[in-house]
C-alpha cells in the first residue's frame, strides 16, 4: 500500500509517498510540472520487490510552495530527503528533471546513489535560450486564468488541436492544477541567465558530471523525446557501467504512454542492483 507522508526540510515542506519494506529503497523523481503519481503505472510492480519512495518537488503536487526556484534548490531537497528519511544507500529513477537531479546525486555524492535511471534527461550542457521561456509562461498563464483541472484540461485540448492525447491530457492538467504558477514564471524569467541560482539548469553540467559517476547506470530515451543519439552515445564513452534502451516511437512523457517496454528496461535494470 502506497502512504503519502511529509517531510519538512526546513525552508518548505515536501510531500512524498512510500511503499512497503519490500526492499531496498528506490527513489523515484518526476519531470517539471508534474507530480510523484507520474509514476502511478508502474508503482504496483517496483513496490513488489523495493521500498518505493516518490517525491514532490517543490512547487509541485502536494508539495510546499517557496520563494526559490531553481536545479539547486530541487538538488538541495533530494538531497536532504535521502540523508534524513530514506538514510541508506538509495537507487534513484528521475525523469527529465528528476533524471539530471539523478545524475548529479550520483557524481556529488557517490557513497549515497547505488545506481541512477535517467528517463529522457538532457545529457548536453544548457545554453542561454530565452525562446524556450515562453512555452513555461503560457503554463503558468493558463494556471493563473483557469485554476481548476477541467478548465485546463479544456484550455490544453483547445491549443492542442487535433494530436491531443486525452489521457496524457488529464494527467498534465491534474499535474498543472497543483503546480506553483510562480515556479513556472521563475524557469521563464531565468532560461536565459545560468550563472542565475534561480535557474533551471544552474549547477547542471553533464560534461563535468558524468566523469564522475561511479554507480550503474540505465539511459531510457525516448525514441521521440528530447535526448538525442550524439548524447547517448557520448554518455555510453564515459560512464563505468551504463546502460542503454531507446523506447521506439514513445514521446518524452513516456510514463502516461506504453507501461510494459518502460517496465520492462526498468525491472531488468534494477534486479542487477539486488
Amino acid at each position: 500500500m502506497i502512504e503519502e507522508k511529509t517531510f519538512d526540510t526546513g525552508e518548505v515542506t515536501l510531500n512524498y509517498a512510500e511503499g512497503p519494506s519490500s526492499g531496498p529503497p528506490l527513489l523515484l523523481l518526476h519531470g517539471t510540472a508534474n507530480r510523484w503519481q507520474a509514476f502511478t503505472p508502474l508503482l504496483p510492480h517496483l513496490s513488489a520487490r523495493w521500498r518505493v519512495y516518490a517525491l514532490d518537488h517543490r512547487g509541485h503536487g502536494g508539495s510546499g510552495r517557496a520563494n526559490q526556484y531553481g536545479f539547486g534548490f530541487y538538488y538541495g531537497d533530494a538531497v536532504s530527503f535521502v540523508e534524513e528519511v530514506i538514510r541508506e544507500p538509495t537507487v534513484v529513477f528521475g525523469h527529465s528533471l528528476g533524471g539530471r537531479l539523478a545524475l548529479k546525486m550520483a557524481a556529488d555524492d557517490p557513497s549515497s546513489t547505488r545506481g541512477i535511471i535517467l528517463g529522457d534527461s538532457s545529457l548536453s550542457p544548457p545554453t542561454p535560450s530565452p525562446g524556450r521561456g515562453g512555452g513555461f509562461m503560457e503554463l503558468a498563464k493558463t494556471i493563473e486564468e483557469y485554476g481548476t483541472m477541467k478548465e485546463i484540461y479544456i484550455a490544453l485540448r483547445r491549443r492542442t488541436g487535433e494530436g491531443f492525447d486525452p489521457v496524457h491530457g488529464l494527467t498534465r492538467a491534474k499535474s498543472l492544477s497543483m503546480a506553483d504558477p510562480v515556479m513556472l514564471r521563475s524557469i521563464a524569467e531565468h532560461m536565459a541567465d545560468l550563472d542565475s541560482p534561480y535557474s533551471h539548469f544552474h549547477g547542471y553540467d553533464p560534461d563535468e558530471l558524468l566523469p564522475r559517476v561511479s554507480c550503474p547506470t540505465l539511459i531510457l530515451q525516448a525514441g521521440k523525446g528530447m535526448l538525442s543519439d550524439e548524447e547517448v552515445e557520448k554518455a555510453l564513452s564515459i560512464l563505468p557501467e551504463v546502460y542503454h534502451v531507446k523506447l521506439a516511437g514513445m514521446l518524452h512523457e513516456f510514463l502516461t504512454q506504453q507501461t510494459e517496454p518502460v517496465l520492462k528496461a526498468v525491472t531488468a535494470f534494477l534486479e542487477t542492483l539486488r
